[in-house]
Formats: C-alpha cells, sequence, structure tokens
C-alpha cells in the first residue's frame, strides 16, 4: 500500500514536471499581445553540493509564471509576486488584481511548477528560498523585453517561502550575480512576513530600498529578528524599514483563511543559524535539528490586510516615482 502510494505521487510530480517546455523552445523575447502563462529560464541555479554543506552553481531551470496587465497600453511598472512554501495561494491571487487596478502588470511567479513540486512546508530541505532567487530575476529578464513592462520600475514582492527569496534577491550580492551591468534589477522588494533568522554577510547590503511587513503574533517567521535586521541595516545607512502590524499573525494577508494550526509544517522560529556565505556552509544538522520544530499558526486579518494595501500603495507611488 506504501508502494502504491509513493508511485502515485511519483506520477504526479513528473506529469506536473512535463508540461513544463524544453529550454530550447522557450522564447526570448515577448510581444505585445503575450500574458497568461509565460515559461522562462532561469539564469543559472543554485542547487546542494555532493556533500550537502552549501549550494553551489547549477544547469538554469524552466520555470513559469502568470503575466496580466492593466487596461491600457502601457508601458506599466511590475510586481513580480512570489509565492510561501504552499505554492502559489491567496496571498498573491488577492495582492494580484488589486496592484494591476492600481496601475501595475503583474507576474505571478511560479517556482514549483517547472520543478515538479507541491509544497515545501512540510520538507524545508526540498527546496530553499535563496535557492529561487534566480527564479526573479529569470522572470524579470524575459518580462523587461515585453513592449507593454517598464522594467525601471519593477519590483519584488514575495510572501513566507517567497519573502525569504525577497530578502535574499535585495542584497548587493544577488544583484552583482544575476543582474549584472545591461541586465534589469529590482527597483525596490517589500518582502512578507520573511524569515529573518539566518545571519550572512550578504544581507548586509541591499541593493535598493526593501519594506518588510509582518505580523505581531507570527510565530512561524517572527518579527522581533526582522525589526532587529531593519534597525541595523538602517542604522548603517541602508534604506529598509519595517511595518509590524498588532495582533496579526503569518500569513495575515491570506483572504478568508481561519485562524488554524498547521501542525505538520517545518519551523525554525526557534533557531538562530549563522553562516559564513548565503550559499553556506549550512550549520552543522545536529545545531539545525535541535531548534527545528514542527507547527505553525496562521490566520486572516482583515484590519493588518487593509493597513497593509494602504502602506504597499503609498511605498510604490514613493519608490517608484
Amino acid at each position: 500500500m506504501r508502494v502504491t502510494r509513493w508511485l502515485t505521487m511519483l506520477v504526479g510530480v513528473l506529469a506536473v514536471a512535463a508540461c513544463a517546455p524544453a529550454l530550447k523552445d522557450l522564447k526570448t523575447t515577448l510581444s505585445a499581445t503575450d500574458s497568461g502563462t509565460v515559461w522562462f529560464a532561469t539564469p543559472g541555479s543554485l542547487v546542494g553540493a555532493p556533500d550537502g554543506s552549501r549550494l553551489v552553481p547549477g544547469e538554469p531551470v524552466v520555470l513559469s509564471g502568470d503575466l496580466q496587465f492593466p487596461s491600457g497600453s502601457g508601458p506599466f511598472p511590475v510586481v513580480v509576486l512570489a509565492h510561501g512554501c504552499g505554492g502559489v495561494g491567496n496571498a498573491e491571487s488577492g495582492w494580484a488584481p488589486v496592484l494591476r487596478e492600481w496601475g501595475h502588470a503583474t507576474f505571478v511567479l511560479d517556482s514549483f511548477r517547472g520543478r515538479g513540486l507541491r509544497e515545501v512546508c512540510t520538507n524545508a530541505r526540498a527546496l530553499s528560498g535563496t535557492q529561487r532567487i534566480p527564479d526573479a530575476y529569470g522572470a524579470l529578464r524575459l518580462l523587461a523585453t515585453h513592449p507593454k513592462v517598464d522594467a525601471r520600475r519593477a519590483v519584488l514582492m514575495g510572501f513566507s517561502h517567497g519573502g525569504i527569496l525577497t530578502m535574499g534577491a535585495s542584497t548587493v550580492w544577488a544583484r552583482d550575480t544575476y543582474a549584472p551591468v545591461g541586465q534589469p534589477n529590482f527597483r525596490a522588494s517589500l518582502p512578507f512576513y520573511p524569515f529573518c533568522n539566518t545571519v550572512y554577510p550578504e544581507r548586509d547590503r541591499v541593493s535598493a530600498p526593501v519594506r518588510i511587513h509582518t505580523g505581531e503574533l507570527d510565530d512561524w517567521t517572527p518579527a522581533a529578528p526582522c525589526a532587529q535586521l531593519a534597525e541595523s541595516l538602517k542604522a548603517s545607512g541602508q534604506d529598509v524599514t519595517i511595518t509590524i502590524y498588532p495582533g496579526a499573525y503569518h500569513s495575515f494577508d491570506n483572504i478568508g483563511r481561519p485562524l488554524v494550526r498547521l501542525p505538520n509544517v517545518d519551523s525554525g522560529a526557534g533557531c538562530t543559524l549563522s553562516m559564513r556565505s548565503i550559499l553556506g556552509p549550512f550549520p552543522p544538522a545536529p545545531e539545525i535539528a535541535a531548534c527545528l520544530r514542527k507547527g505553525a499558526t496562521i490566520a486572516w486579518s482583515p484590519q493588518a490586510t487593509e493597513q497593509a494595501r494602504r502602506n504597499v500603495r503609498t511605498q510604490l507611488a514613493e519608490l517608484l516615482r
């Protein structure tokens, strides 16, 4: 019975991955009529070293996303939205139409479909937020070719696991690695409830303004380490701020989600991990195991969602003018 279930899951994963076009069949430029599902290649990837101690450069990955535009001919500023550990869901699906109402094109990035993944909430080792950094830059490279996209005004907005991606992608290291001279870069980054407990030197320099949004009662990606990071970066002259929403839990902008305890998800809320580089080497497995726990709370907060939308609209207007 267990073997049959495993085979069924394997067939499902392979079927999802098989939907991705071959690298040679991808478009290198987009036309004015292109929208909806768009496939692209990442500028390389980050994969585990053979001994599992660190991340090393790998081959490009073929991924997809959903591109939509406001009414009009553009060109429009664009917001790339990066989902959490459960895949594309209510957070980015709720934000995308609101952003288009404000005049922004939206690209909901799917880091899982092309990789044959369903979720990584219950197995954080399957794919890290750092490994998704090339995803965002690969999407932006192709979006920049679209006649209706103003790539000079591109913003990265990520949620939870996607917030980790967004924090990592906001570093000078990420810009220099994936957006060298001649390649488009993000004008600003808006990480929502990211995980800030991992310390590495690259995070001390950001390439553009960062606006963190998180909940006071978040027990999955706690607010305190992010507040400490924002304060430290601001003190060193970096353009970083944080907004902490009172009474709000993790995924506070996941519209309609009741207060629920997720018993099986991996949580590093009690960890403080230091690394010599964003790519590793990783802390010893016993050190990680000693602080890693199962379980986290999520809940929609209508008040925090409404306030976050007002804040983000103001921030985008200021950062993209």
